[in-house]
């Protein structure tokens, strides 16, 4: 193999440099897994980069600086020597490389991370910079000037457009890099969202058979797939009963992690919490071509609602009859009676959808009875066929409700959870919910400091746990969950306390404060959420029809 000869054309180790940078994509995708699926670990691995990179603020930003100028001068030095062509192949492979990685990292940027992540964007901007520093410093005409540039057309241009990438990419966030701007509000210190709970948790997970009715809608990866339901309970639980939680996740959100910081936080205030695992995506092979799919006030008569709801319900059946026989778990709450009739029950996202169907189902049998939270978090559609869509007209007169908005919403259409909130409020014609039982709250984002505050459809999820879900959701659920907690012991006193705690402005609205003393932009009580500007303004009609 003459290596000269392939030396002599830096191109080809750019073109190499962006193969192996988006392997991470395509190779995921050979081996037989969805375009979705490796996005999504990159979107992972980028978190995780961003999280453990936000503990060197200000040395990023100084060591990027020395490598830009390092290599320029490293390229000028090599100019005119016969080692500069093995310094032509590196850079050009690591500007492929850095340019497959941002247009990766672009994409998921404009439909996930929405502007949150900025150490990502500099660290490929400043690798492309500096290499492209090095090739215009280190190549015999261009780094002339104008005319020299003009002796070699294709290659100055292609250089001069990766310099404004790298540019577009680093410079926007070196302020941030640099440690400049201010930083969040910490985690709050004492009560609600502090992690001091009152109880240790301990996870039971259980398995159960699920019947052919839900199973005969599994797609391959759901027969694959291990299904489990967890349980979480407050070890050392004293009192002669103990409420309960249901939380109901969102799509593809069916690994624990996803949500385990909510289940510990829910059981820490002394509820037992249920996790049932339901299917995402299902096998739509023997639904009628002629199906007609419709939509109508923020639900639809889609056929993957019955094998998700049911499996949901299913699992909660499950986990119910599993604790009432397991003596373990009844000694960790020292045979406390589990009672239903004090109910928290929430759900993200498609899970939102979920829980109409199975609140209704425990409507009917008494659950909530004697207190009821229920908690919608950037709600997905429910289903509008009558055997799925829930009863709520069997909601009872004390039920308290918060249905919450995320400003930077993009995967969902906002006036769903508005739709439901008027649906919530109405209890389906029966009569109407005193407005300040039903909270329609709003979560703005906050891009004035670093990490910016972004207030985006996945804040509920542990994976991606930052500042503001410590400011607006931990503290806000765990307020809830002492308040049935503390129903289900009859301490009226702490009840009261709690649910002053979530269902009035003040400390739950209030986010906290920037470093530089500012506060954060507050969490906002909607009052009449229809009139709330719509992205589509034919999505969201203002008046009920």
């Amino acid at each position: 193999m003459n290596w000269k000869k392939i030396i002599a054309y830096p191109s080809v180790a750019g073109i190499i440099g962006f193969l192996y940078g988006s392997s991470s994509i395509w190779w995921e995708m050979i081996k037989g897994e969805s375009l979705y699926s490796a996005l999504f670990d990159f979107a992972y691995s980028s978190i995780d980069f961003a999280f453990s990179a936000r503990s060197m603020v200000g040395w990023i930003a100084f060591f990027g600086i020395l490598l830009v100028g390092m290599t320029a001068w490293t390229g000028f030095r090599l100019k005119e020597r016969e080692e500069v062509c093995w310094f032509h192949w590196f850079t050009a492979f690591i500007i492929g490389w850095s340019l497959a990685r941002s247009v990766i990292f672009l994409l998921l940027d404009k439909w996930f991370f929405l502007g949150a992540i900025v150490t990502m964007p500099f660290v490929l901007g400043t690798f492309m910079l500096s290499a492209t520093l090095g090739q215009i410093t280190s190549h015999r005409t261009i780094s002339t000037g104008i005319e020299g540039a003009k002796q070699t057309p294709f290659t100055s241009i292609s250089l001069a457009s990766v310099l404004v990438i790298s540019l577009m990419l680093s410079l926007p966030n070196l302020t941030a890099m640099a440690g400049i701007l201010p930083s969040p509000p910490e985690r709050p210190e004492i009560g609600y969202g502090s992690g001091e709970n009152p109880y240790d948790v301990k996870e039971y997970i259980y398995a159960t058979d699920y019947p052919e009715s839900i199973t005969q809608w599994w797609d391959d990866w759901s027969q694959n797939y291990d299904w489990n339901i967890h349980v979480f309970v407050p070890v050392g639980f004293e009192g002669e009963s103990i409420g309960v939680a249901i939380m109901l996740h969102g799509h593809d959100g069916e690994a624990i992690e996803v949500y385990r910081d909510t289940m510990e936080s829910l059981a820490g205030q002394g509820v037992i919490a249920i996790f049932p695992q339901y299917v995402s995506d299902v096998d739509l092979s023997s639904v009628s071509d002629d199906f007609e799919l419709k939509y109508l006030l923020g639900g639809s008569n889609h056929p993957q609602h019955e094998p998700r709801f049911t499996m949901a319900m299913h699992g909660v059946d499950a986990a119910l009859d599993f604790m009432e026989n397991d003596s373990a778990l009844n000694s960790d709450i020292s045979g406390a009676t589990i009672d239903t009739s004090h109910l928290w029950i929430s759900g993200h996202s498609m899970g939102a959808g979920s829980l109409f169907y199975v609140l209704g189902i425990g409507l009917e049998r008494g659950w909530g009875s004697e207190s009821l939270v229920i908690n919608l978090e950037a709600p997905w559609i429910h289903a509008t066929q009558p055997n799925l869509d829930g009863n709520m007209s069997l909601l009872p007169d004390h039920a308290l409700i918060h249905v919450v908005e995320y400003e930077d919403e993009i995967v969902v259409a906002k006036c769903i959870g508005r739709w439901q909130h008027a649906r919530l409020q109405a209890r389906d014609g029966l009569n109407s919910l005193p407005s300040d039982q039903i909270l329609y709250l709003l979560v703005p984002s906050d891009y004035r400091g670093f990490p910016r505050l972004i207030a985006s459809h996945y804040l509920p999820a542990a994976v991606v746990r930052e500042s503001l879900s410590d400011q607006s959701y931990y503290p806000r659920i765990e307020a809830q969950a002492d308040f049935i907690a503390s129903s289900a012991i009859g301490d009226n006193v702490s009840a009261n306390s709690a649910k002053m705690w979530f269902m009035e402005p003040g400390e739950m609205t209030d986010l906290g404060k920037w470093s530089n003393g500012e506060e954060v932009y507050p969490m906002q009580i909607i009052d009449s959420p229809f009139e709330l500007p719509q992205d589509d303004p034919d999505a969201c009609p203002t008046l009920l029809s």
